[in-house]
């Protein structure tokens, strides 16, 4: 076992327990970690230790930000994306809101701070998709 072939595993394990209930995630830790206990490499397999107990995190996906910038964060990307206007000034409202969130992050609780960054990335794509004339809408 590697630690490459272990973390898919995990992440894999992860989408199918979605919902499980918690004696089957606590079984599948001790599975994880029988597994992660035959990778050879030392520092490999005490990473993949600490992953495996982290399966609960892996299953339920982040949890959503509760500060002023994560609010106000989420506030400005669903404007952006719901923006009706001409491409143009979609593109423009979207830079706009992509250098505000980037500020708020450098603002939030370190906790939060690149989940919030993490939403420009859907603006960057918007802004692709609408520079390419292909505004994402059906």
């Amino acid at each position: 076992m590697d630690y490459e072939a272990f973390d898919a595993q995990l992440l894999e394990l992860a989408d199918s327990l979605r919902g499980a209930d918690e004696p089957t995630v606590a079984a599948e830790i001790v599975r994880l970690k029988a597994l992660a206990g035959q990778i050879a490499d030392e520092r490999s397999r005490r990473l993949a230790l600490i992953r495996a107990e982290k399966l609960p995190e892996f299953i339920s996906g982040p949890k959503p930000g509760t500060s002023p910038q994560y609010e106000r964060a989420s506030t400005l990307l669903g404007q952006a994306l719901a923006d009706k206007r001409s491409p143009l000034e979609r593109i423009a409202h979207a830079e706009r809101v992509k250098t505000e969130i980037a500020a708020l992050s450098r603002q939030a609780p370190r906790r939060e701070s690149m989940t919030i960054l993490r939403m420009n990335s859907s603006l960057v794509r918007l802004i692709e998709r609408l520079r390419d004339g292909s505004d994402g809408s059906t």
